[in-house]
């Protein structure tokens, strides 16, 4: 049996899964009011903080319904984000998003760690332009062009590696990279989290330093992967509308 690396979880995704689960389970049932804030901080031994990111993400996929003044209650509403978003653009099954994901981290920390060695003046203008119009897009909510430039940024940083097989790899699954993004953003606060460390990407690319590079792209990687995987299990744990 190979072992595979351990990823971390934040304690926001936690308690969303333990909510999820919770509904799931049938403890509080469709239109049913959940505890309060204070409640379920003092239950689960949390601050409110995280348990808004936990509750924002459950009502972002439907679960839950948040009402101001009111409270918070369960959504019967069996539509939910996760297929909302599998039946866009091209068909894919989530063993191809995870094969994609694993793929990325294969090949992108090394292509970043290639690139911070080997990018021209040229090439990391273009990359500092590309960040800018990406903050432009965050300030204005354009998501669909937040994902494209997201896509163009990553394609770029295999260009600056100079390693045309890598890039050719990288470029034949562009298709896929670009659904696996769109996907992985769905989640609240996911875009905003993404152009914190692809500016930390670009550091490092400014400051030449490899493994600075491998690390920030790895993390960034990780990070994209856990929000797709708290999307599915969120989904996954839904309950259907009676």
């Amino acid at each position: 049996m190979s072992l595979k690396p351990v990823s971390r979880v934040t304690l926001g995704e936690q308690v969303a899964s333990q909510l999820a689960d919770q509904i799931a389970e049938g403890r509080w049932r469709v239109g049913e009011k959940l505890p309060t804030e204070s409640e379920l901080c003092a239950t689960l031994g949390i601050g409110r903080s995280t348990l808004r990111e936990a509750l924002k993400s459950l009502a972002f996929v439907g679960m839950i319904r948040m009402k101001p003044g009111e409270g918070t209650y369960v959504a019967g509403n069996s539509l939910y984000l996760a297929e909302r978003v599998l039946a866009r653009g091209a068909q894919v099954t989530e063993k191809q998003i995870e094969d994609v994901g694993e793929a990325r981290l294969v090949i992108e920390t090394e292509m970043a760690a290639l690139a911070a060695e080997r990018a021209e003046p040229a090439d990391l203008d273009r990359l500092e332009s590309l960040l800018a119009e990406m903050g432009r897009c965050l300030e204005i909510g354009d998501g669909v062009g937040y994902t494209n430039l997201d896509v163009e940024f990553h394609l770029t940083i295999a260009r600056c590696s100079k390693n045309l097989v890598l890039e050719d790899v990288l470029g034949r699954i562009r298709g896929a990279l670009q659904d696996w993004i769109a996907k992985s953003q769905e989640l609240p606060g996911v875009k905003e989290n993404a152009q914190g460390q692809h500016a930390k990407i670009m550091q490092a690319l400014r400051q030449r330093n490899p493994e600075r590079a491998r690390r920030a792209m790895r993390n960034h990687l990780e990070t994209t992967e856990k929000a797709f995987t708290l999307l599915d299990k969120i989904s996954k744990t839904a309950v259907p509308a009676s």
